[in-house]
């Protein structure tokens, strides 16, 4: 059941992609760790991170720049984590313990909620700490 879902989410993730029929907004972020999201592990590098809306759909596409892997994360509305807010711009939250860390939330800045995302539970290894990755908005060609 499983590796259906995961095809399936592949599957949806290709189309939206081919078709460009999705409205979004693209953002950039430099990552430079090695993180967890929606059962992928991604390389550190830069991502552009886009939220598309298609048909009522909650997911962000996350893409590395170098390594042109792709995930598809489905989230949920939450209020934006105060660390955020505070900064005033937009970022992604990651939780993290040693030296694994999980997507937590992307905030666009455009409202008080943010993408919520579960994911991986994370080891008890090392100290829990939350890093905060700023991002920017991708300008159109």
């Amino acid at each position: 059941m499983k590796h259906l879902t995961m095809n399936t989410m592949i599957a949806a993730t290709v189309a939206v992609l081919a078709a460009g029929g999705a409205s979004a907004q693209t953002l950039k972020a430099d990552i430079p760790f090695t993180f967890h999201v929606a059962g992928s592990t991604m390389a550190p590098g830069t991502y552009q991170v886009r939220h598309a809306s298609n048909s009522g759909s909650r997911y962000v596409i996350l893409r590395n720049a170098e390594t042109r892997k792709s995930v598809m994360a489905l989230y949920e509305i939450a209020d934006a984590a105060k660390e955020l807010k505070a900064r005033g711009t937009p970022g992604i939250q990651f939780e993290c313990a040693g030296h694994e860390c999980a997507l937590r939330q992307v905030w666009t800045a455009s409202e008080n909620t943010a993408y919520r995302f579960e994911g991986p539970k994370l080891g008890s290894d090392g100290d829990r700490r939350m890093a905060l990755i700023p991002l920017t908005t991708v300008k159109a060609d």
